[in-house]
């Protein structure tokens, strides 16, 4: 798992005040041992006492946690190392994670085939890598994500906010984004061929090199969008508006 530079200063603020070890393991990109040494750390530095430490290890002790983003209440729980571990035990024990709250989480090549995801915070997540195909995730939160080369083979993303994502080299045949919003997205070089795209938005996207072979872009908004080489034959853009997109080398038949 990659390191990520932990401010001390706000690393015990956020302690003190009470967020979820599951919630800094996130943040901080940290597994249960790495929680475990921040805060033998914390303690050396003389940042947080030896009593709120001791505190922490208990609750680091008992079982990790998702939970839901809108309520706080725990959608699942079970013994895991990292975020990773413990989301995939849930998919493969086929819970529901319904609004699940993952915003910032390292779910690096993550198996979630067929995953129910719908409406999950995954905001700056890191699922570069991953398997989501026939997954759920209707009006996920995924704006910001990292998605590279991931597979949304099939996968059920209509209404998501995917603005700023990163889904260069992703896999998005056959999917459905009816009114996703991909807004400023990194699409270049994704497959979304076949792929129903019907009102989406794709405003000032990177679509370059994309695969939109016979998709369905009916009423999709590609203002400034980059086409460069993209191949949208047999692609369906009857009431599409391309004002001020570069359709350089674009296939279109």
């Amino acid at each position: 798992m990659a390191k990520k530079s932990i401010d001390p200063g706000e690393a015990s603020k956020d302690i003190i005040s009470g967020v979820h070890n599951a919630a800094l393991m996130r943040k901080y990109n940290l597994s249960r041992m790495g929680l475990i040494d921040l805060l033998t750390k914390l303690v050396t530095e003389g940042v947080i006492s030896q009593a709120l430490m001791q505190e922490r290890l208990s609750s680091i002790e008992a079982r990790l946690t998702i939970r839901n983003q809108f309520t706080d209440d725990i959608v699942f729980a079970a013994t895991a190392d990292t975020i990773k571990d413990l989301v995939e035990q849930a998919i493969h024990g086929a819970v529901d994670l319904t609004e699940a709250d993952l915003a910032g989480a390292n779910l690096f090549e993550l198996k979630a085939v067929g995953a129910q995801l719908s409406e999950a915070g995954l905001y700056r997540a890191n699922l570069r890598h991953s398997d989501l195909s026939a997954a759920i995730l209707f009006r996920a939160e995924l704006s910001q994500a990292q998605l590279h080369a991931a597979l949304f083979r099939r996968a059920e993303l209509s209404e998501a906010n995917l603005v700023g994502a990163d889904l260069s080299e992703a896999d998005l045949s056959g999917a459905f984004l009816v009114r996703a919003n991909m807004d400023a997205a990194n699409l270049q070089s994704a497959d979304l061929s076949k792929a129903d795209l019907t009102e989406a938005r794709l405003v000032r996207a990177n679509l370059r090199g994309a695969n939109l072979h016979a998709a369905v872009l009916v009423g999709a908004q590609l203002e400034g969008a980059d086409l460069t080489s993209a191949n949208l034959s047999a692609t369906d853009l009857d009431g599409a508006d391309l004002t001020n997109a570069n359709l350089t080398h674009t296939m279109l038949e």
